[in-house]
């Protein structure tokens, strides 16, 4: 009888344990118009139970493999790749902080992330390869939507996210954002920037 009072009593304490913890939300973003609604999608549906989110960008730049010019010029072209890496930077950085005010409009604080992917690696890879350091408990990602140039960044990211990533992975469709779309918001209302 006793041995049953305390298996009832560490029963009870797993429990309350179990309802505590708080997760890690990690959300990926592209460059595309999408980016913003995946966000509120996450912010509506998932934010709300963590305790730590993480908005990461995964970008990169096309370094220029052909110089016109002598040939004597090769030092040249490493300083004109410094210069285009430095700029996708830039607008990457300012890109993300954009995001992330955002995030702070729709009422969470998020940590920023950006990831340096091309040309050493896809974004894709990249963002497998942060989620494996930091271990997020949920990563959303949307299914589709064009990145920088046109090239179809999520799709086949999104597919490739959920085969590899040992975290639960999250797919934002459109049809969640359409449904999303159709409710009216509440911060938007008051008439803010």
């Amino acid at each position: 009888h006793h041995n049953a009072h305390v298996k009832s009593q560490q029963a009870s304490i797993v429990h309350t344990e179990k309802v505590v913890k708080k997760m890690h939300v990690m959300v990926a973003l592209d460059e595309s118009e999408y980016s913003k609604q995946v966000l509120r999608w996450s912010a509506e549906n998932m934010m709300k139970r963590a305790d730590k989110i993480t908005l990461v960008h995964a970008y990169g730049y096309s370094p220029m493999t052909f110089f016109p010019g002598p040939k004597g010029e090769r030092k040249s072209l490493g300083t004109v790749n410094e210069v285009i890496k430095k700029e996708a930077t830039k607008a990457s950085t300012e890109y993300l902080q954009q995001l992330g005010k955002f995030c702070n409009q729709l009422g969470y604080q998020a940590e920023l992330k950006l990831l340096l992917a091309r040309p050493v690696v896809s974004e894709k890879q990249a963002i497998l390869a942060y989620t494996e350091k930091t271990k997020p408990d949920v990563l959303v990602v949307g299914s589709r939507g064009m990145g920088a140039f046109g090239r179809m960044f999520l799709g086949s990211t999104s597919d490739f996210l959920v085969h590899n990533c040992k975290s639960a992975v999250m797919v934002v469709r459109e049809a969640d954002i359409e449904q999303q779309l159709e409710k009216p918001h509440r911060e938007e209302a008051g008439g803010q920037a």
